[in-house]
């Protein structure tokens, strides 16, 4: 038979492989969402092992107890969804749900099983979520951790207390084809209930959620960081003016190129006196802590600067918390072109702190831009 002439094959192989887009069948996930319960359970003790117990203590020995989940007991259950009324994220819903597991409880003689003590109890917890939920799509929750502890220093006659710790993942989820670029994601946090009525309009078919879910990808980050001596200008009620003192401030906008992982955070201690001399409210504490608490997609200026707005919460020495909103700027310019001018506008207090590596030595700033879809 005559030999065919195949080579053979030899280290890497160079295969085409070019990007494009690309169009899939998949479950896509409309909401996501990560929820924790703790609670404390008083459970019934059998008898017999509640007398074991008796007896023993009776003779002076010493009672422990452990409780652990038994495995494949977990379990959940969709109870029911009502339309919630909140104007900013239409089509949402208030989701009931029902989370299951099976603990088992083991009651120690000096470091031994006491016989008639190894039992198992039902744990339940229910919870409301407000999630995006539109018809055609379905409900995929699970359980993935449970934590328990025996509280002996709760029993309750025949009962005993388990603090119960349940982490649960809900997903919105529905098949669909898509032509996508991607990039891993994270649930986002969860939003709080209202006790209000709740009237609101079912898409019928499956439409996304854009104010809330996917969280947008941001297309720059930046950070501020500067803790020392410097001179700002706060005003209450009309008084104060230019002071110096403490100044502590770290700001965080889209921190992984993500919305939700933006902070601020600042503190100012003024240092009382005359500062200016001569003023009259130059024995004024304008001290204030300020923390930000929502932000809105950032404004980038080529790849040295951005820009943040949103609102947050001010807190005047000796004052009532108030909201308030905020800007802040950063520019990111080596060696000595680092800026940060951060303007806070509330109520009753307004606040200006401009920052410059030249100024505040200290001063840490850094811009970049954020690489949405990586090669």
């Amino acid at each position: 038979m005559k030999k065919r002439n195949v080579k053979s094959i030899q280290g890497r192989q160079v295969v085409p492989n070019p990007i494009g887009p690309e169009c899939i069948r998949v479950t896509k996930v409309y909401d996501w969402v990560v929820l924790t319960n703790r609670d404390r359970n008083k459970v019934q003790i059998p008898e017999e092992c509640f007398a074991a117990i008796e007896d023993a203590r009776h003779d002076g020995n010493t009672i422990t107890a452990t409780c652990s989940e038994v495995v494949g007991t977990r379990s959940c259950d969709f109870i029911g969804a009502i339309p919630a009324n909140i104007p900013s994220v239409p089509g949402a819903q208030i989701v009931s749900l029902a989370f299951h597991v099976h603990i088992r409880v083991q009651f120690f003689c000096n470091g031994e099983p006491l016989p008639g003590c190894n039992f198992v109890v039902p744990v339940s917890f229910m919870d409301e979520v407000i999630l995006c939920f539109p018809e055609g799509t379905e409900i995929n929750c699970n359980i993935f951790d449970v934590q328990c502890t025996v509280v002996l220093n709760q029993m309750l006659g025949d009962m005993v207390v388990l603090d119960v710790t349940m982490c649960k993942d809900v997903q919105v989820e529905a098949e669909v084809k898509l032509e996508v670029e991607a990039k891993f994601c994270g649930p986002r946090p969860v939003i709080p209930i209202e006790e209000d009525g709740f009237v609101c309009p079912t898409p019928r078919f499956p439409q996304q959620c854009p104010t809330f879910f996917p969280t947008l990808n941001c297309e720059c980050q930046g950070s501020a960081d500067f803790s020392g001596e410097a001179s700002i200008i706060v005003s209450e009620d009309g008084l104060g003016g230019p002071t110096t003192g403490n100044l502590d401030l770290t700001a965080l906008v889209c921190d992984q190129c993500t919305l939700s992982g933006s902070r601020i955070q600042v503190t100012y201690i003024d240092t009382l006196g005359p500062t200016p001399i001569g003023t009259p409210d130059s024995d004024l504490d304008q001290s204030f802590t300020f923390t930000a608490n929502d932000f809105l997609q950032p404004t980038c200026t080529g790849t040295t600067g951005i820009t943040a707005t949103g609102t947050g919460v001010i807190t005047p020495a000796g004052g009532v918390p108030e909201n308030a909103t905020f800007t802040l700027t950063l520019t990111d310019i080596d060696p000595l072109g680092d800026t940060a001018t951060l303007v806070i506008t509330g109520a009753t207090t307004s606040v200006t702190i401009a920052l410059t590596a030249v100024a505040n030595p200290g001063l840490e700033v850094e811009v970049g831009d954020c690489d949405r879809f990586p090669v």
